[in-house]
């Protein structure tokens, strides 16, 4: 596609910005340091690479908001993480994501101004309201890392499409590629180097909301170094107060990384009410922590403030004993004088 940074004086305004894997309603920048788009497949899966989408000073900020905070992927273990879009291996007892460490930073509404401006630079690049965004999933990948075909999916919470950025370069002939390997039903594997800054945005479905099997992907071994990358999921539906305020305010005492008892009630909760309902209940029982919290913290002040008064009273009333009993003292000794 050839791009509004990419055109000159002699190319015809009709074919600017015209691949049929771009988004409808996008904000194209000038050329330079600025986010441009290129066209990576044109039929199915739809998919296209904007450069530049994050600064090197953005990218940088990431990593340094995960560092400390990774855990690593075991997708083999049966469990899902509906929360953070991590599920299980498709192969049971295999696992799929190699030698990952993984975080998702829960910020939300909350989040400060870095997340806040590049949420809202993808949000105008790509046309997604950000109502529809995850929060960021950081994973580090070391020498041996890779991650084996897979789809991306959530039973619970349909992810229309990902948009994943390179947090930092990989040198040619390290690996690392990220791969379509099945794209337009049959033509050769789509490959993208890393590149720091450069954003891939794929649509799991197609223009109807069936999901799109074409969007099969793995990243290739890497074979030296370090790799950093960052995803974002775009949901179908926008997502609630709960996911974007509650639980984003549950992680900040821990850097946004969320207790793991989150993920677990709302498994446990899946378990036996089923996904649609599990997700009513989990819903009301989040919504309510804060309103617990606040009622502990106006208890405990209330208790401070009683039994501050209580002591102020009392060490009050003991004085004036003290002084009644030393007057009595005086007046005694004046007789006795």
């Amino acid at each position: 596609v050839i791009t509004t940074a990419m055109a000159d004086d002699t190319t015809a305004a009709e074919v600017v910005n015209s691949g049929g894997s771009l988004p409808d309603r996008v904000r194209l920048y000038a050329g330079g340091d600025r986010p441009f788009f290129e066209d990576a497949v044109s039929k199915s899966p739809v998919v296209y690479l904007i450069h530049n989408m994050l600064t090197a000073e953005e990218c940088d900020d990431l990593i340094g908001m995960a560092k400390g905070k990774y855990d690593p992927v075991d997708d083999s273990s049966g469990t899902n993480n509906y929360l953070e879009n991590m599920m299980v291996s498709e192969k049971l007892g295999e696992t799929l994501a190699k030698n990952i460490d993984r975080v998702t930073l829960w910020k939300g509404g909350i989040a400060g101004k870095v997340i806040k401006d590049i949420d809202e630079r993808v949000s105008q690049v790509t046309g997604f309201p950000p109502e529809h965004f995850s929060d960021f999933q950081i994973n580090k990948y070391e020498e041996g890392s890779s991650h084996e075909p897979h789809f991306d999916v959530n039973p619970t919470n349909g992810i229309m499409a990902t948009i994943t950025i390179f947090l930092n370069d990989v040198p040619q002939g390290s690996g690392g590629e990220f791969i379509y390997t099945n794209p337009d039903g049959g033509d050769e594997p789509v490959v993208i180097t890393p590149t720091k800054g450069l954003a891939i945005v794929h649509h799991n479905t197609d223009e109807k909301y069936n999901f799109d099997q074409s969007t099969i992907h793995k990243e290739a071994t890497l074979s030296g170094g370090i790799k950093y990358v960052a995803k974002k999921y775009v949901y179908l539906n926008p997502q609630p107060n709960h996911l974007r305020i509650v639980l984003p305010l549950m992680a900040m005492p821990f850097g946004g990384k969320l207790p793991r008892l989150f993920i677990t009630l709302q498994n446990a909760l899946i378990e036996k009410y089923g996904s649609e309902s599990a997700e009513v209940y989990f819903q009301k029982i989040v919504t309510m922590i804060p309103v617990l919290l606040l009622l502990g913290i106006a208890s405990a002040v209330s208790t401070f403030v009683t039994n501050k008064l209580k002591g102020d009273g009392g060490e009050k009333k003991e004085e004036k004993e003290a002084e009644g009993k030393s007057k009595k003292s005086k007046s005694k000794s004046k007789k006795s004088d």
